[in-house]
């Protein structure tokens, strides 16, 4: 526990310093602070589970890869992670373009079994049918501000202008909110 408690209090980009000249534990506990977050945002982008942890790999593994050639002047640790998951999700979409497709009912795929009573899981598949409707930029800027992320840092995660964000979001929400009024 006590080492644990070592890197509680340390800034992501100290950990990932630390990691880079060679504490192994500093990269255990950096991962363990933002994994979740990045599987559940990778989830939503991709709408498979296995995809997305192959995906979460590939993502940590660049984080590896580039631990050493981090600056904080670029942007924030988190910013820098969902910016390399977001570059991930693009390539495995193109690559997957290239390919067959099997039928999935990928809405499935996300929900949690047994874990929302039957109106909840009415709710969850409409939410999920309608940001399916949206066009990929909409839905990956609505994605991440539902992570948190605030324009600005959707605008350096997606390598767009803030006034695109803004625009981006409210197509998205205004659509969004049509479509469950709707009920189409």
């Amino acid at each position: 526990m006590r080492g644990k408690l070592k890197y509680a209090l340390k800034s992501d980009v100290s950990l990932l310093h630390a990691y880079a000249k060679g504490e192994l534990s500093a990269f255990e506990a950096l991962y363990c602070r933002h994994k979740d977050g990045l599987y559940n945002f990778l989830l939503r982008s991709l709408s498979r589970h296995a995809v997305a942890e192959e995906v979460a790999q590939e993502v940590w593994m660049g984080v590896i890869a580039q631990a050493a050639s981090f600056e904080l002047k670029d942007a924030a640790f988190r910013t820098w992670l969902y910016r390399i998951g977001r570059n991930k999700v693009v390539d495995y979409l193109r690559r997957s373009a290239n390919q067959p497709h099997m039928a999935l009912d990928t809405q499935d795929d996300l929900l949690p079994a047994n874990q929302l009573s039957v109106e909840d899981n009415f709710l969850l598949r409409q939410l999920m049918s309608a940001l399916d409707e949206l066009p990929a930029e909409q839905r990956e800027t609505f994605i991440l501000q539902q992570e948190g992320f605030s324009n600005r840092e959707i605008s350096q995660i997606t390598g767009v202008g803030s006034e695109t964000v803004k625009s981006r979001l409210r197509y998205a929400k205004s659509a969004t909110r049509q479509r469950l009024e709707t009920g189409a």
